[in-house]
């Protein structure tokens, strides 16, 4: 059995399995269903004639080619033939097996010609002990950083470190996907349009031997050209350890070029000791959220906890049980960070579908072959992939970020709604649903819909009913109940004591905007615990620019977010002026900002530093009251 493997950037990686004969086309019947407005109904057929695979253009509007050339006639495919139909490019038979997920794809490469003169390796359990003392040391602050980072940017922050320590040039995290016991997910790739290229031996050597490599050469481009497999490769070593994700022996890997350096073992011992010691945090953070498919499931956490004394909050949260008795479309709006989460699965355990499973999907990011695998599955292919409609099946799915919906997508989602019909790729059978929609969006969709960029039926049928969340800076009242609920929670998680916030927090985190609304406070809230004393939170236990949240607020409840980040802004620059005798250099290191830019909004609030000099007593000889006196660089 032959495959064809999709090589455009934003399909990179899809597999489809040739049997005997396979249809390719846009029309629903087809085996290879095609996304491409150029391609025809039935564009194009691929037929095995005595063990050898044939392809035949079907008198299609625009052509198909092999290798660039368009053919006439059924012509024969042989490994590495590029077959191209509209935009759509596969590859026949290629020895290649492509990683996706959130980063830029990783590309195995089996029988690559590489030398293996010069190979460094060594277990990489082993390597991490034989460190020095102060790569120990160095060590120890990675695993401070990791402790106290937000849980999304832990594999960042090991990225960071691993450039400030070794210098790496090009830098890629895989991590074991949750199916399949050596599949993984590309996590991170620095720079991030960097795709990693890494031949089978030693990706096989590090995930499933555990073995840490210095390996002597990196490949640097894979193209198609004629029929023929082009890698380049480069004399220069490479660093490449595993991650360990647990017991059950499945190992991700950390892979680090450094075109400025020769890297040797003393940077390999280190190189491991840093993957090892960032192994368990990551884990820790895959095991909260799904994140192969950039999907995750829902959250346990009672909806009581998350409604408090507003009385809109109520009204809005009692509208949505109301609603939920139906199973029509929900579209939730509101600001970043409101909640809308929160509120779809209230939806769902109010709604005759709660037995049901609950399942959100961010579609942002995600390219349009990335989008279908996640949502519709596939059949068909090397493995079968359940898609998030069937496993949502009699239950609720929550659509974030619909504005990223490509059209043709939203095609297969108007017929899962109207008809109950969904279409795995790989196949041309249909299958039954019953799937309650909940979306949201932070684009304009009216726009998208009159610019052709969205469909109309898939619109009206998606905002039928709309609810809109207010932000948090609009339901105060509920500010202080959020937080003793997400500092409980925290302290649980950190294994650490909370005894209450002090009235002073309080007022703080009343008197704050909260310009990143609920996901803002939950952030804090983490931050808070851990600088908690002895389980209370008191004034000092707040970063600073909510300590001085309170001084902005003295114009009233009907300022707005913009006017109180303005005056939030404004009052830094104030006290740090007052800290540091209007000293414009000291200020601007006390706010972690470059001096040119106090000095533009000192101007743009119409300070003047020297009103901030204790041994000011009056307008200076020469200066004019009012005017500021700052230097003339901006």
């Amino acid at each position: 059995m032959a495959e064809l493997v999709a090589f455009r950037e934003d399909r990179l990686g899809f597999r489809f399995n040739i049997a005997d004969r396979a249809l390719l086309g846009r029309a629903s019947d087809c085996d290879l269903i095609l996304f491409d407005r150029s391609a025809s109904r039935r564009h194009a057929e691929i037929t095995k004639i005595d063990d050898e695979y044939h392809i035949e253009d079907l008198n299609s509007t625009n052509g198909t080619l092999v290798n660039d050339l368009p053919i006439t006639e059924k012509t024969a495919l042989k490994a590495f033939d590029c077959v191209k139909i509209g935009q759509e490019i596969y590859i026949f038979e290629p020895y290649l097996d492509v990683i996706t997920g959130p980063a830029p794809a990783a590309l195995v490469l089996n029988a690559v010609n590489e030398s293996q003169q010069h190979i460094v390796s060594a277990p990489a359990m082993e390597a991490a002990a034989s460190i020095t003392s102060a790569q120990a040391s160095q060590l120890a602050g990675l695993s401070h950083s990791l402790c106290l980072g937000d849980p999304e940017d832990l594999t960042k922050i090991l990225v960071e470190f691993l450039e400030q320590h070794l210098g790496g040039t090009s830098i890629s995290v895989l991590w074991p996907a949750d199916v399949g016991a050596f599949r993984q997910t590309s996590l991170l790739s620095h720079p991030g349009d960097k795709r990693l290229l890494i031949s089978q031996v030693p990706y096989r050597r590090v995930t499933e031997l555990g073995q840490a490599l210095v390996w002597p050469n990196i490949i640097t481009e894979l193209f198609f050209t004629a029929g023929n497999r082009n890698i380049e490769i480069s004399d220069h070593p490479c660093l490449i350890a595993p991650l360990f994700s647990g017991p059950d022996g499945r190992m991700g890997l950390v892979y680090l070029e450094n075109a400025n350096k020769v890297v040797d073992e003393d940077d390999l011992n280190f190189f491991a000791a840093a993957a090892l010691t960032a192994s368990p945090f990551i884990k820790n953070t895959i095991l909260q959220r799904e994140v192969d498919d950039g999907r995750r499931l829902s959250s346990t956490e009672p909806i009581s906890n998350l409604v408090g004394r507003d009385h809109q909050v109520k009204v809005i949260f009692s509208t949505a049980a109301h609603l939920a008795q139906g199973s029509k479309p929900i579209f939730i709006t509101g600001e970043l960070g409101t909640g809308k989460a929160s509120l779809a699965r209230h939806i769902h355990q109010q709604s005759p579908q709660k037995n049901g499973r609950f399942l959100e999907v961010t579609l942002s990011g995600m390219s349009q072959a990335q989008m279908d695998l996640v949502l519709f599955g596939q059949e068909g292919g090397p493995e079968n992939v359940v898609g998030m409609m069937s496993l949502a099946n009699n239950g609720t799915i929550f659509l974030r970020h619909i504005e990223n919906i490509p059209l043709a997508t939203q095609k297969s989602i108007l017929m899962v709604l109207e008809e109950g019909l969904l279409y795995p790729l790989g196949t041309r059978h249909s299958r039954l649903v019953s799937v309650r929609f909940i979306t949201s969006s932070q684009a304009n969709l009216q726009e998208m819909v009159e610019n052709g960029s969205f469909r109309e039926d898939l619109y009206a049928r998606l905002t039928s009913i709309n609810l809109a969340l207010p932000p948090l800076r609009a339901t105060r009242d509920d500010i202080e109940g959020l937080a003793i609920h997400y500092c409980s929670s925290s302290a649980k998680f950190l294994g650490v004591p909370f005894l209450g916030l002090d009235h002073s927090v309080v007022e703080c985190l009343r008197a704050y905007p909260w310009p990143g609304n609920i996901t803002e406070l939950k952030g804090e809230c983490q931050s808070m615990v851990h600088f908690a004393r002895r389980g209370h939170v008191v004034l000092d236990s707040l970063p600073v620019h909510l300590r001085l949240a309170p001084d902005v607020f003295n114009h009233g409840d009907n300022v707005t977010g913009d006017t109180l980040l303005g005056e939030a802004e404004r009052c830094y620059i104030i006290k740090a002026l007052s800290s540091s005798d209007g000293d414009i250099e000291k200020s601007a290191s006390l706010l972690a900002v470059n001096p040119e830019d106090i000095i533009r909004k000192i101007r743009a609030f119409g300070l003047d530093p020297l009103d901030y000099q204790k041994q000011y007593a009056g307008p200076a000889m020469g200066r004019i009251p009012g005017q500021t006196n700052l230097p003339d660089n901006d």
